[in-house]
């Protein structure tokens, strides 16, 4: 059984979290000049290549109208390019370009570095304790009541 205690301690963490988070992005916004969701877009046409603009808005969870402004601002920084599809004409694809792939190799450095700055804080089993927590509570669905 958890204690109130237990259950304050945990409400305090993800608060801290939280915050540790927004930092973080605040920090990638200045150094990478690009926002959260650009930063997942374009991780996920390096690792899955191309994708029509519907599969992205799945994929970060934007309204194609919203996504529509993300993709021409990133576009314009020349870290994406859509392209018509071979196959039907009405298919509009966006890839990472170089500058992108550069980009989010850089990204992914930083952030492997301020991971092992945080696991080199915790002794091995607690990290992975820690980290078979964190993927429990990340799986919770959250509840709109």
């Amino acid at each position: 059984m958890t204690s109130n205690n237990q259950l304050e301690r945990l409400e305090a963490t993800l608060f801290q979290l939280n915050e540790l988070m927004q930092r973080h992005q605040e920090i990638a916004l200045r150094r990478f000049k690009i926002a959260s969701v650009d930063v997942e877009i374009l991780r996920f046409l390096d690792t899955d290549g191309d994708q029509k603009m519907k599969d992205i808005g799945d994929r970060v969870k934007v309204k194609l109208s919203n996504l529509t402004n993300i993709v021409d601002n990133l576009e314009n920084l020349k870290l994406v390019r859509r392209v018509n599809s071979k196959t039907d004409r009405r298919s509009i694809f966006v890839n990472i370009t170089p500058k992108g792939k550069k980009l989010i190799s850089e990204y992914n450095a930083y952030l492997r570095e301020l991971t092992l700055r945080m696991s080199s804080e915790i002794k091995d089993e607690a990290f992975v304790t820690m980290l078979e927590g964190l993927e429990k509570i990340s799986q919770v669905p959250v509840s709109e009541e």
